[in-house]
């Protein structure tokens, strides 16, 4: 159940603090720093983070991409590993592992190391998100078989997602330690699947691919998940979410 009185409370506690030393380094350490001030304990739960919220932070005025959600491909099985290993490629520092790191969007094919070109294409249809392949020597489609459902799509919205917190902090550096006050907040509520697809067939939703390979231990060579993220503009965030509140 969501309690907006108890984290517009929270948010205003925080940002009364002022700047706040970063309890991260690198991009993670604003929302890091931001979650442990609220109490929020660190997990991969695909559950709101506190109050019923999602919560979501990043620099003020910023043009990054946020990622909403992280699913991983609902086919063929083994869709990671056969990405991985039929398109991508070896780490200079490991000859012989595999990567796969790419940014995908629906309104253009991408090109991938020169070679090939992905695509996101919503196959209305068949009620499935797929990837497009091509070969660029050709620009002939080589592959289309990895999807996401439009069930599998839909859960992870409406799991996760149907009352979002997203913050914004200015930053200063201090001795190279980032500092962050958390100064604006809005409240996102009703998500609507329908709109996350036209975010796609607008171009406007990126699916960032991060695939790689454990490099040692037991699972050494092992395909490693990095997480697929579907990822829009803060500023987009209001085509997606039928009510928005600005916190003052």
């Amino acid at each position: 159940m969501i309690d907006k009185k108890k984290i517009e409370a929270e948010f205003k506690r925080i940002r009364s603090l002022g700047f706040i030393p970063s309890k991260r380094k690198h991009n993670t350490g604003i929302g890091k720093t931001f979650e442990d001030y609220l109490g929020v304990t660190e997990n991969n739960d695909k559950l709101p983070d506190f109050a019923g919220f999602e919560v979501k932070s990043q620099r003020a005025l910023t043009s990054s991409f946020l990622t909403l959600f992280t699913k991983s491909p609902s086919g063929p099985k083994g869709a990671n590993s056969y990405l991985r290993d039929t398109f991508g490629e070896e780490y200079e520092e490991y000859p012989g592992l595999k990567k796969l790191h790419t940014s995908i969007f629906s309104n253009k094919f991408n090109s991938y190391k020169g070679t090939v070109g992905f695509k996101i294409f919503n196959d209305k249809k068949n009620s499935i998100v797929k990837l497009k392949i091509k070969d660029l020597s050709t620009n002939k489609i080589i592959d289309d078989s990895v999807h996401w459902t439009y069930g599998d799509l839909e859960r992870a919205l409406n799991k996760k997602l149907q009352a979002l917190f997203y913050v914004s902090a200015d930053v200063r550096k201090v001795e190279d330690k980032e500092k962050f006050h958390y100064m604006e907040a809005t409240i996102y509520l009703n998500p609507n699947f329908d709109k996350l697809l036209k975010l796609i067939d607008d171009g406007k939703m990126m699916i960032d691919i991060r695939i790689g390979s454990y490099k040692s231990g037991k699972n050494k060579g092992k395909t490693h998940d990095h997480g697929t993220g579907f990822r829009i503009k803060p500023t987009d965030l209001e085509l997606l979410y039928s009510d928005k509140l600005e916190i003052t």
